[in-house]
């Protein structure tokens, strides 16, 4: 990331206003994801185990949450979110809920991504919803924590389509081969 901020004086000599200008690079696996061809133009049939698949993503941060609900979309995911973990549990509920993944950021404020898998696997099943981590960590501690109580899966942070695509694939097939 590049920039430059100045300041414009007023009569006085003191900062009447500031501006400032960011040049960002995007990583080329992002621009692929998020071009508007349709289909990644890398994996053009990576969406069929997923076409229809209904996914509930939860992350605090508007930008993190747009990306990655635009991921899971050219999966072919049917996509709804939320923002916070209490709006996570209220969507899934204690009766059946029609979403068979749930993607909980693990930072999120208030109530984190590891006490909102343990609130939903003590009044749903421990095997559904499937559950899968969204994090920027690379501890190897976060993915025992997470199998401990019982998440499915791990995306790391920034996401992007092959991440995603992959990680969704293993834990679907896994829950699959546990039926």
């Amino acid at each position: 990331m590049q920039g430059k901020i100045w300041m414009v004086p007023n009569s006085q000599g003191l900062a009447e206003s500031m501006g400032f200008v960011l040049r960002f690079q995007l990583r080329p696996s992002i621009s692929i994801a998020i071009s508007e061809s349709g289909e990644s133009s890398e994996h053009p049939h990576s969406n069929s185990l997923f076409r229809g698949l209904q996914v509930l993503l939860a992350d605090a941060d508007d930008l993190n949450r747009a990306v990655t609900r635009r991921l899971l979309e050219k999966l072919g995911c049917s996509v709804a979110t939320v923002s916070s973990g209490f709006d996570c549990l209220s969507a899934i509920g204690p009766a059946a809920s029609s979403f068979q993944i749930v993607l909980l950021d693990l930072q999120m404020p208030e109530l984190d991504g590891f006490e909102i898998a343990v609130r939903i696997r003590k009044f749903r099943s421990r095997s559904w919803p499937l559950i899968i981590a969204l994090t920027a960590s690379s501890d190897d501690e976060v993915w025992d924590k997470c199998k401990q109580i019982g998440i499915n899966g791990v995306i790391r942070k920034p996401v992007v389509l092959q991440g995603i695509a992959n990680e969704l694939r293993r834990v679907v097939l896994l829950a699959n081969k546990a039926v």
